[in-house]
């Protein structure tokens, strides 16, 4: 066991001392509990990896949760019934209305009667409905009847005024787009169905949509009675993490970052971009160029101070130059998001806890969770500790092309780390 830093009280240190050792791969256990299983979404945190730090390392009434890259809001969940405080930030349009809907009590009983209105509506409604415009290959993603129910529930739900009943049905008709689309199932990237399924392909898409509603209709029923008597709440921004002007507001940040590579391993903008369209969140169109790394850019990698980083780098750059500056350009976008973290913390009591994987890049191991303690330090975090764990069901890929040539498959990320800092 590490020696934890010395001015941690003992309480708070055998508090940590005791949880960080336990079993951290949850396999077998719920994830979809309260709102967890409102929607899926790529590289998602374990709700109970964030349930544990939060019980280890915001034990304060008045804590306060930041997630910079919240995604659909698991760590904002777990943090409010918590009774925490929290704020989560992200550049997915999509996973902003996702996160508002799941961290928002509504009482179930005005959300059933609402679902039951909103679906009399749909199915009484013999009025035919355009599309959004500006979807991109609308046809050839979706068949032309599922199409014209969609546009006709679409046209429903904006007539919603009240907003967190929007962003509930907006939530559930995201989840009905992409099960009712063409996309291969199983997949957050996207590839179209064989022509043999195609062939076969007819959904039900209003009971589709009406499935959806009812499954986070129960989940909402739990999460509004965990809520009952708590004050914390959520908010959720549409905002990048190296753009934040936060100062000394969290005592917590708890995140699972971007991976570094939407092109061949976690395609954030990929998963979300025909729900956000015809939901008419077009920024969804920039989500992959704005995220970590999204641009190249060339510079000093010293510059970073991680000597890990400066190792794999010239590996990768012997290999594909190219590919090297991409994952120059990921770290150094990380760094200006650090240097961002740590103004948003309160200085001398506060945490960070990063759950991330470890890709590879040319077949040379990216070691990021030893590049992130050695980056971090600079700006005045410490490492407690870095516990692993056996990824046993979140979405990412397994296996890879790493140079997208068919045929060709990698490891990818099969485990992940949790790095803890005092700040």
């Amino acid at each position: 066991m590490e020696t934890l830093p010395s001015y941690l009280s003992s309480s708070t240190a055998n508090n940590i001392i005791n949880s960080l050792d336990g079993d951290w791969t949850f396999a077998g256990e719920d994830t979809k509990y309260l709102t967890h299983g409102f929607h899926p979404y790529p590289a998602r945190m374990m709700p109970l990896i964030a349930k544990r730090v939060i019980e280890t390392f915001a034990v304060g009434d008045d804590d306060v949760i930041l997630d910079p890259f919240c995604g659909s809001g698991t760590v904002l969940v777990e943090a409010i019934v918590h009774g925490r405080n929290a704020i989560g930030f992200d550049i997915n349009p999509l996973a902003i209305v996702i996160a508002r809907a799941k961290t928002t009590p509504i009482d179930p009983k005005k959300l059933e009667e609402k679902i039951d209105e909103i679906l009399t509506d749909i199915i009484n409604d013999g009025s035919s409905y355009l599309p959004p415009k500006g979807i991109p290959n609308l046809n050839y993603w979706f068949k032309p009847q599922v199409v014209e129910v969609l546009a006709r529930i679409l046209h429903h739900i904006k007539r919603i005024e009240d907003e967190a009943m929007y962003n509930f049905f907006a939530t559930a008709f995201s989840c009905t787009i992409w099960k009712v689309s063409n996309i291969r199932r199983g997949e957050y990237k996207l590839y179209r169905m064989s022509k043999e399924e195609l062939a076969k392909w007819n959904p039900d898409v209003i009971g589709t949509f009406r499935e959806a509603l009812l499954n986070n209709l129960r989940g909402m029923k739990e999460f509004y009675k965990a809520m009952q008597g708590k004050k914390a709440r959520a908010e959720v921004y549409l905002k990048d993490a190296r753009e934040s002007d936060l100062k000394e507001s969290a005592t917590l940040i708890l995140t699972s970052p971007p991976y570094g590579d939407s092109k061949t391993t976690v395609a954030y903008g990929q998963f979300s971009r025909y729900s956000a369209l015809w939901l008419g969140l077009r920024d969804v169109l920039h989500v992959d160029e704005k995220s970590l790394g999204g641009v190249r850019r060339k510079g000093n990698v010293s510059r970073l101070e991680s000597k890990t980083l400066e190792e794999v780098f010239n590996k990768v750059y012997e290999k594909d130059p190219e590919r090297a500056w991409d994952l120059y350009s990921y770290f150094y976008d990380m760094d200006t998001a650090l240097q961002k973290l740590g103004k948003a913390l309160k200085k001398g009591r506060s945490y960070m806890v990063f759950v991330i994987g470890n890709r590879t890049v040319r077949r040379v191991p990216i070691l990021t969770d030893m590049i992130l303690v050695e980056m971090a330090k600079k700006h005045g975090f410490e490492h407690i500790k870095t516990v692993y764990r056996r990824i046993p069901t979140k979405r990412i890929p397994w296996k890879n092309a790493p140079e997208n040539m068919p045929g060709l498959k990698g490891e990818t990320i099969s485990q992940e780390a949790i790095i803890m800092w005092r700040f």
